[in-house]
């Protein structure tokens, strides 16, 4: 192929002078079920080694070959480079010559030297429609599974409120946090709580107030991953409705303010691709509910049951993917969940200690059984709208543990699971709690 030196000046000044216009135009064909539009571009290594590296054929030379061999002069004289060789400083080549496919690994164009290159604009594949298909609906899960996730503030962290009350003039202050797995359904993920919060009874109520830091992550299709996190400050008010008859009123309200780290993969053609955002997420929540502390005991053990509800609103920004090669925008969604929760709390004393065997056995119910949709468009190819995720409308929680005094103060330790829901799965819930 020492010959091309000589040759293919003479045929790129005939193409340049008789085929500009088709060597400027593009061309679709199909090689092994991947569309590839290519087009292409007039320059060389030297000056533009980065345009040569990210053809889909550099450093595939049966690849450079075959699509050489279907576009052949239709768009002019172009060369097809796959690699460099040291032989003569050259570029690595296949291309279209007088009705013959050559292969051409040395000797061939040298690296400085100005042609007429081919250039991907665009591949597709059926592949890699599903594929962005899937990676979509993923992501619409991974998303819905982080705004769901807060709801662990109330049912997580905050579900035995009683737990923290304190006589009247007394304060209280406690550490706590909650660290499980979300695996129902599709979902392959973890959660976690870590909280600080003190109170003071006034008698006519007690006051607590709360802050503390959320985190959460999901595996989601095609090697993506989504992380999210945020911090709250949650304020909680615990009324004796009837001291006397052990029933207490627990009203509280939060604030959520967060990010999801969302790395959304899929195929490109035939290859791994990732695009990522980080949109800001925002959500509040309110909740009442009536506890009937100690109602009746059977043997040694005392029987609280409780009715709880719920409601919480997300929102979640609208946002653009940057990286890859077939980035998404999003649109904003707004979710809102409403839920009654009924169940009651069992504590037993250990015999020969200061300590309780606590449990608890709920019936949860989300009204609202439906995520909100996820909207938007890959890029330059296709609008999607997603339908939101479809919950489970009732469900059980189940805990068991021990709690009692632990130096100068209380220490609880709670293993809770949950039938499918949107709640995580499990969760291992564990506190320390100081009066004074």
């Amino acid at each position: 192929m020492k010959r091309f030196y000589s040759l293919l000046p003479v045929v790129a000044c005939m193409a340049f002078s008789s085929n500009v216009n088709a060597a400027l135009s593009q061309i679709t064909v199909s090689n092994n079920g991947v569309d590839y539009t290519i087009g292409s571009q007039y320059t060389n290594y030297t000056a533009n080694p980065s345009f040569f590296t990210s053809q889909p054929w550099w450093g595939n030379a049966s690849l450079a070959l075959e699509l050489s061999g279907l576009v052949q002069d239709q768009i002019g004289f172009t060369l097809f480079a796959y690699g460099t060789s040291s032989i003569g400083s050259s570029v690595s080549i296949a291309y279209w010559f007088h009705g013959n496919n050559i292969d051409c690994p040395d000797y061939c164009p040298r690296q400085g030297d100005d042609y007429y290159y081919a250039s991907l604009i665009s591949m597709t594949s059926l592949v890699s429609l599903q594929s962005q298909s899937e990676s979509l609906i993923s992501t619409a899960s991974g998303v819905d599974f982080a705004m769901s996730n807060v709801n662990m503030l109330i049912n997580g962290a905050h579900s035995r409120p009683l737990s923290r009350r304190v006589t009247s003039g007394e304060k209280t202050a406690w550490i706590a946090g909650d660290l499980g797995r979300d695996d129902h359904g599709s979902r392959d993920g973890s959660t976690g709580i870590a909280e600080v919060g003190g109170g003071y009874n006034f008698g006519p109520a007690q006051i607590n107030l709360t802050i503390g830091k959320t985190w959460g992550s999901q595996q989601l299709a095609n090697s993506g991953k989504l992380n999210a996190d945020g911090q709250y400050l949650m304020t909680e008010a615990i009324i004796p409705v009837s001291e006397l008859d052990g029933l207490f009123a627990t009203m509280g309200a939060f604030g959520h303010w967060g990010n999801v780290d969302i790395h959304r993969g899929y195929l490109n053609g035939v290859v791994s691709d990732f695009s990522t955002a980080s949109p800001d997420t925002h959500t509040w929540g309110v909740r009442a509910r009536l506890d009937w502390e100690n109602a009746f005991a059977v043997k040694s053990a005392d029987f609280s049951p409780y009715a709880d509800l719920s409601f919480t609103r997300s929102r979640m920004d609208g946002y653009t993917e940057t990286d890859g090669g077939l980035p998404a925008r999003f649109d904003s969604r707004t979710d809102h969940s409403s839920e009654i929760r009924g169940g009651v709390n069992t504590a037993m004393p250990i015999a020969g200690s200061q300590l309780n065997w606590v449990a608890n056995l709920e019936v949860a119910h989300r009204f609202n059984n439906n995520g909100a949709s996820t909207s938007g468009e890959v890029i330059g190819l296709f609008s999607f709208n997603l339908p939101g995720e479809n919950f489970q409308s009732t469900w059980l929680k189940g805990g068991v543990g021990i709690e009692g005094e632990l130096s100068k103060g209380k220490a609880s330790l709670m293993l809770n699971a949950t039938s499918k829901s949107s709640m995580p799965n499990a969760w291992l819930a564990v506190s320390y709690q100081l009066n004074f």
